[in-house]
């Protein structure tokens, strides 16, 4: 047995929808497309969370300098000067500051 409100309470939502601008279908499609208009460009909005390198994560292969050996020796962000000084990255094969991009944002 469905519960029935009965016409009373069917005509105070309606009212409610009403004025809130829910009602008929012109409302709802302008909702739609303001909706759709306002979430076109959420990606941009919203960052997306940045992966982590784990520790064991080798990034110069020539001196074996793993993410961790970075995290170290850096406190706060890569600074890849001291990166050189302290473990000789990019003498080798320079692969490793080739592909910076690749891995500087997920040290930290």
């Amino acid at each position: 047995m469905d519960f029935d409100p009965g016409p009373r309470y069917k005509s105070a939502a309606r009212l409610r929808m009403k004025d809130v601008g829910f009602c008929g279908t012109a409302n709802r499609v302008k909702m739609d497309k303001e909706f759709l208009r306002l979430i076109e460009n959420v990606d941009e909005l919203v960052p997306r969370p940045v992966e982590k390198l784990d520790d064991d994560t080798l990034i110069c292969e020539c001196f074996c300098v793993s993410v961790k050996d970075i995290r170290d020796v850096c406190t706060d962000h890569v600074d890849l000067d001291l990166l050189q000084d302290q473990f000789q990255m990019g003498q080798g094969c320079q692969s490793c500051l080739k592909r910076k991009d690749s891995w500087i944002s997920k040290i930290f």
